[in-house]
């Protein structure tokens, strides 16, 4: 079965449709898959949106799983985990991927997080992702407590230490007090590209369309351009990497080679 994405682009092919999640998949033309992972949404008796098809096709260079959840667990459905580990698997086999991306904002920006645990991911992106929706975690979040409540138990407590020897890491996050919470206990670790934004709060990727630089932003991050990425992020925003905001060294003096 076939889904249309939107009028002006091929049809989505797919993979799995029930009534706690669904997958759809995008062909692509090179040998990289990315996984896109949905947030939340807005209502909560609705599947949430697919998010970054766009971005994560790059004009049909990338093959594209979508994945949504209804539920909205927080990865810590064994049963999703399990079946979006199956998907990706076939596809990597089928079209001879050498190169698998995950990607999301919010609870998808955590299940990106979390994929590098379950399967082979050679780069994270995920933007205002939780450290955490447990509670003894981040006690002071108070968000999403509707879904916390409903959660079948916790598989994936934390996102995790965050392995920068088998995957590059691109985080991003504003410096509101309730995204502090979060990114404030993320590992410390020059190795991860993970950006603090000033006077931005959880609606970072909302943020980063206004200033017409999301798309441009996620192929830097895709194509592992760090340099580059930073020069772009900082040209528009009062970005500092978090290493330094713990080792308190100015914004301006990063000089990471690419």
């Amino acid at each position: 079965m076939t889904v249309p994405a939107n009028p002006n682009s091929i049809p989505f092919i797919s993979l799995v449709d029930c009534d706690d999640h669904k997958m759809d998949y995008l062909p692509g033309s090179s040998d990289r898959l990315v996984v896109s992972f949905s947030g939340v949404g807005s209502k909560r008796d609705q599947m949430p949106g697919y998010e970054f098809i766009g971005s994560a096709s790059d004009g049909g260079r990338n093959h594209v799983l979508l994945v949504s959840e209804r539920r909205r667990t927080w990865m810590n459905d064994t049963a999703l985990s399990q079946a979006i580990v199956t998907e990706v698997e076939k596809i990597v086999a089928r079209e001879d991927i050498q190169d698998v991306v995950s990607i999301g904002n919010s609870m998808g920006g955590f299940m990106a997080l979390v994929l590098p645990q379950l399967t082979r991911v050679s780069c994270a992106i995920a933007f205002s992702p939780q450290y955490s929706m447990h509670p003894d975690h981040v006690p002071e979040e108070t968000r999403w407590q509707y879904w916390r409540n409903r959660f079948p138990g916790f598989t994936h407590e934390t996102i995790g230490s965050l392995d920068t020897d088998a995957c590059d890491y691109y985080i991003f996050h504003g410096d509101a007090a309730v995204e502090e919470v979060h990114w404030g206990r993320f590992p410390v670790n020059p190795a991860l590209n993970h950006f603090i934004l000033k006077g931005v709060n959880h609606n970072l990727v909302k943020s980063l369309k206004q200033q017409r630089m999301l798309g441009r932003l996620i192929r830097l991050a895709i194509h592992r351009k760090p340099q580059k990425l930073r020069v772009l992020l900082q040209s528009r925003f009062d970005a500092t990497r978090r290493d330094r905001i713990a080792a308190d060294i100015p914004a301006g003096d990063e000089t990471r080679p690419e």
